[in-house]
């Protein structure tokens, strides 16, 4: 009989660790989805740097008065 109790014991333990598991995956693809659409498409769009050609994410470029700069050794000339 203690060994039923104490597996019961474990079995609920596991159940609530997967369900905390489950709940903070499911807030943070909430957060994700709360983002506004303008804002995911530019985290998205990929701009061209003027001075190597090299593609990089908009988010990440550096703006110039002729476009955008990457961080690779062209945002410093």
């Amino acid at each position: 009989m203690a060994k039923l109790v104490l597996l019961i014991a474990i079995i609920v333990v596991v159940v609530l660790i997967v369900r905390g598991f489950v709940r903070k995956a499911a807030s943070a693809r909430q957060a994700e989805a709360g983002k506004p659409a303008e804002e995911q498409a530019q985290e998205a769009k990929l701009v061209r740097c003027v001075e190597c050609g090299a593609f990089v994410p908009k988010g990440e470029a550096l703006p110039v008065p002729n476009g955008f700069r990457c961080g690779n050794g062209c945002a410093g000339r």
